[in-house]
């Protein structure tokens, strides 16, 4: 750690606002970059500047527990902060892919019901098990897709695509059985 970090640090400690002003001057271009590229289509530009924010306060806060000791380094301790503050702030999110009402249409009364639950299994049972899986697990569990990646063991950009794969699937085979989801 070099004299100008550790000064900075020590002043932090006293809870000197000047030291903390400093501190963001220095590195908020860094922060962002890393809050922007984990968060990146996961929330929008307000929410990204709130956890930008909230890292520079949890410095602040936890400035005590920050070591100075050798080969240790403001940059190193500031860049771990963002990263988990971010991962935790996206695992919080639940990235949504509505089942769009229009797929299911308006259902008047309980024989639609019934007849649409028939369609919808019927129409479930041609795709394939893991596609029908990440259907299930999403939209009737509530799982997010991290937890679903979690719990297949796949990577979340892999289920991702299934989910998206799968709904399109699943759209096209309630088409070709007739059912209009636009009415």
């Amino acid at each position: 750690m070099n004299d100008k970090e550790l000064e900075l640090i020590q002043r932090l400690k006293k809870k000197d606002q000047k030291a903390l002003e400093e501190i963001i001057r220095l590195f908020h271009q860094y922060v962002a970059s890393i809050v922007c590229r984990i968060l990146y289509g996961q929330t929008d530009q307000t929410d990204i500047q709130s956890v930008i924010n909230d890292i520079f306060f949890r410095l602040w806060e936890n400035a005590d527990h920050i070591k100075t000791g050798q080969g240790n380094n403001l940059k190193s301790y500031i860049g771990a902060l963002a990263r988990n503050t971010a991962l935790t702030e996206k695992n919080k999110l639940r990235h949504t892919f509505p089942l769009e009402e229009d797929i299911l249409g308006a259902v008047p009364d309980h024989f639609h019901q019934i007849e649409l639950r028939s369609m919808i299994l019927s129409a479930l049972k041609e795709l394939t098990p893991e596609e029908q899986i990440v259907l299930l697990k999403f939209y009737f569990q509530s799982k997010t897709l991290q937890e679903i990646a979690d719990e297949s063991g796949d990577l979340l950009p892999t289920v991702k695509s299934r989910l998206q794969r799968s709904r399109k699937k699943f759209r096209k085979i309630l088409e070709e059985r007739g059912f209009n989801y636009e009415s």
